[in-house]
C-alpha cells in the first residue's frame, strides 16, 4: 500500500464487503491499533476466533503482502503523535456541554473531509472531469441524503453550461438510464454503495455504453461493479449523525472538486456562464 496513512480508512471502507470472519479481524484492528503492532499472528487469530490462514487472507484483501507488513504499517502510523482524539471525539453524549458539542460536531465534519482527502486519487478525479466535460448530457442518481449531493451537482454543472438532470425516483432513474447514449455520462451517488435503484440505474447506463461514475463510502460494494470511475469518501456513523448527515458533506466536497476542475479547464467560458447566470438572479434578490 503506497500511502500508509490510509490503511485504517481502507479497512473501514471494506467492512460491508467482508465475510464475518474477515470482519472480526478488521474491527479488532480498528479498535486496537496500539495492540496490533505487538501481537503475533497466532494471538490475533485466537483473539478474533479465526484461523491463522484467515488473518493471512485478510492481509491480502487489504493489499498487503504479509502480517509483518501490516504490523510495520500500523506501528509507523501510531508511533509518535498518536491521534487519541480520533477515539475520543467520536460521538455526542448526554453529559456534553454546548462547547463540547460544538467541538465534536466541528471535529466529526473536519475529520470526514480530511479522511476523504486522503482517499482522493488524482487520476480518477481527472478521468471523471474528462467524462463530464465530453458529455452531451449528465444524469445523476441519488436517494435519501445522497440526493442532496446530486442536487448540488446539478446546480454546479448547469451553471457552467452542462446539460444536467437528477433523479431519485426508481422508475424515473430506470427510464433515464435507458435513454442515455455513449455521448452521455451517468453519476451514481450512494454512501452505502448498496442503494438498489441507484445501482440499477448505473448498471443500465453502463450497459448502454455510457461513461459511469460512482461516489461512495465503501469499496467493493455493488455500485462499484458498474462504475468506470470510482470516487470514495470516508465518513463514520455516530449515534446522532447517521451516514446521510455526515456523508453528504464529503459527497458535496467531491462534487465541488469535479466542478472546480471542469471550470478551470474551460476557464473563460465558465466565467462568462457564471457571470451570466448571476446577472439573471439580480432581479429576484432583494
Amino acid at each position: 500500500m503506497a500511502n500508509k496513512d490510509i490503511l485504517f480508512l481502507k479497512i473501514r471502507s471494506l467492512l460491508p464487503s467482508l465475510n464475518p470472519a474477515l470482519k472480526k479481524i478488521a474491527l479488532y484492528i480498528l479498535d486496537n491499533p496500539q495492540k496490533i503492532k505487538l501481537l503475533r499472528i497466532k494471538k490475533l487469530a485466537g483473539d478474533c476466533g479465526v484461523a491463522e490462514a484467515t488473518v493471512t487472507r485478510f492481509v491480502k484483501t487489504i493489499g498487503l503482502n504479509s502480517f509483518q507488513e501490516l504490523k510495520i504499517n500500523i506501528a509507523e502510523i501510531t508511533t509518535g503523535e498518536i491521534a487519541e482524539k480520533e477515539f475520543v471525539y467520536d460521538d455526542v453524549s448526554k453529559e456534553d456541554s454546548i462547547k463540547n458539542i460544538i467541538d465534536k460536531i466541528i471535529f466529526i465534519n473536519n475529520k470526514a473531509l480530511q479522511d476523504t482527502k486522503k482517499l482522493i486519487n488524482l487520476k480518477d478525479i481527472e478521468r471523471a472531469i474528462a467524462a463530464i466535460e465530453k458529455a452531451d448530457k449528465i444524469d445523476i442518481y441519488g436517494a435519501g441524503g445522497s440526493f442532496i449531493a446530486a442536487e448540488n451537482a446539478r446546480i454546479r454543472f448547469y451553471r457552467i453550461g452542462k446539460r444536467c438532470a437528477i433523479y431519485n425516483d426508481p422508475n424515473q432513474q430506470a427510464v433515464s438510464a435507458s435513454l442515455l447514449t455513449h455521448a452521455d455520462t451517468a453519476i451514481g451517488i450512494s454512501n452505502s454503495g448498496r442503494t438498489i435503484s441507484t445501482i440499477n440505474a448505473l448498471k443500465n447506463a453502463k450497459e448502454n455504453g455510457v461513461a459511469t461514475i460512482c461516489i461512495t463510502n465503501f469499496d467493493q460494494t455493488p455500485i462499484t461493479e458498474y462504475a468506470d470511475i470510482k470516487l470514495f469518501t470516508s465518513t463514520q456513523d455516530s449515534t446522532f449523525f447517521q451516514e446521510s448527515m455526515i456523508s453528504r458533506v464529503a459527497q458535496i466536497i467531491i462534487i465541488d472538486i469535479l466542478y472546480a476542475g471542469l471550470a478551470v479547464k474551460n476557464f473563460s467560458k465558465s466565467v462568462k456562464m457564471i457571470e451570466k447566470s448571476a446577472e439573471s438572479l439580480r432581479d429576484v434578490l432583494l
